[in-house]
């Protein structure tokens, strides 16, 4: 008589079982990071504690990235030191958001870069920066180690940004080196709007997420699955400064000045391939789409070959690190010349290609327009860039018979800018 109600039991209990089993397999496994306190990247939340709520730009793409990689986060806030020791110790599974590190690349695996900070010189009363200035930084900080390890002489070293800028407010240091946002953040806060503080840019400072061996060694996956999110979680902050597009442009009206100096940009998109139809357009970008990066597709070799892709190509050699690619496209999209091989052959749905074409886009000079792309990281290069586009004019009608497009490493740029 109570064989019925035991098999029910059983059965019962079975389902129980299973459905514990599926809850626990369904919740994501999660990752233990640490990082310091830089608002507004990484810092704790509104009520919370230095051992809870973590949030920020940073922080927020990190658990965005691990999210998506299939990862929950449990973010906390320490000093370097502590976070460095914790690594090596195995304590935590990873630290972020710092500068590549020659200890931390012994004991851990580095991400893609998880953040892009703008780092400059601010110095009080319109001074020009120089070495021998008295230079304050933050004690353990990115711009620290980056101070010491390219051989500037660091005069003060204080425990927060806040002091630094007190201090630069005394005249008891001349200069601070600290990222822009984080300066800006600062100045409101403490109300302090002086017009005079005068700024020097020193480097756009990719910052990383290390983890530990161990992780990665049991978690072999998860580091390409992050790497590949990164991009979407970043979206909309890697963005230049109205200040940063001006000088972009100015180098770019100069840059593209040259080029038409030295090179016959027409004569080089007649010398181009050319496809009959939109369908041969897409199968020949499927195919190379599907090759490159690993093998160089027929008609990319083909099209290297090309007088004007080797002067294309000489042309970047002569600007070693600012020009990162040079293409030029033809008014159907599809690639007249290039300096290197590319992702792909049909340029004609990407932004940088319809905006100049369409005549959008920031003026350069009288009846031209440049497209600035937002900031990228390019994986292959290891390095930050923006594309900068104009149309090539026809001197029959209206219509551009093409777009030139520049690759610029992004710092470099800022940087020559800087110079001229």
């Amino acid at each position: 008589m109570d064989a019925v109600p035991s098999m029910t039991l059983r059965l019962a209990l079975g389902l129980t079982t299973a459905l514990v089993y599926s809850v626990c397999q369904a919740q994501a496994p999660t990752l233990k990071l640490l990082t310091f306190e830089s608002p507004p990247y990484q810092m704790v939340g509104p009520g919370a504690d230095d051992s809870s709520l973590v949030v920020g730009e940073t922080a927020n793409t990190v658990a965005c990235a691990a999210n998506r990689a299939g990862w929950a986060t449990r973010i906390r806030i320490a000093p370097q030191n502590r976070a460095i020791h914790s690594l090596e110790r195995k304590m935590i599974d990873g630290y972020f958001a710092i500068d590549p590190s020659s200890e931390l690349d012994t004991i851990a695996k580095r991400s893609d870069p998880v953040a892009l900070e703008k780092w400059y010189f601010f110095t009080r009363d319109n001074r020009p920066f120089s070495r021998e200035l008295r230079i304050g930084v933050v004690s353990g900080s990115n711009e620290e180690a980056w101070l010491e390890a390219n051989g500037y002489r660091i005069f003060l070293s204080v425990s927060s940004p806040a002091q630094l800028l007190a201090l630069l407010k005394r005249a008891r240091i001349d200069t601070a080196l600290m990222d822009e946002r984080v300066m800006n953040r600062l100045r409101q806060t403490n109300d302090f709007n002086d017009p005079q503080l005068n700024t020097h840019f020193v480097r756009y400072a990719p910052l990383y997420l290390y983890l530990s061996e161990t992780f990665t060694s049991d978690n072999p996956e998860f580091l390409g699955a992050f790497n590949r999110t990164l991009t979407k979680c970043m979206a909309g902050q890697l963005a230049l400064s109205d200040e940063e597009e001006r000088r972009i442009i100015k180098l770019s009206e100069r840059l593209f000045a040259e080029l038409n100096s030295i090179l016959d940009i027409r004569q080089i998109i007649e010398a181009g391939p050319r496809q009959e139809s939109f369908t041969d357009v897409m199968t020949i970008d499927s195919q190379w789409q599907a090759l490159s990066p690993f093998q160089t597709p027929d008609l990319a070799e083909e099209i290297l070959a090309l007088p004007g892709s080797r002067a294309l190509h000489a042309w970047q050699q002569s600007h070693p690190g600012l020009i990162t690619e040079v293409m030029v496209v033809n008014d159907m999209g599809t690639l007249a010349a290039i300096s290197q091989l590319t992702s792909d052959y049909w340029q004609g749905d990407e932004p940088k290609f319809q905006k100049v074409m369409g005549g959008s886009g920031a003026s350069a000079t009288p009846g031209q327009s440049l497209f600035i792309s937002p900031i990228r990281y390019d994986t292959s290069a290891a390095r930050f860039q923006v594309t900068v586009s104009t149309a090539v004019p026809s001197d029959i009608g209206e219509t551009a018979e093409g777009v030139i497009v520049i690759g610029l490493g992004i710092e470099d740029a800022l940087s020559e800018y800087e110079r001229q």
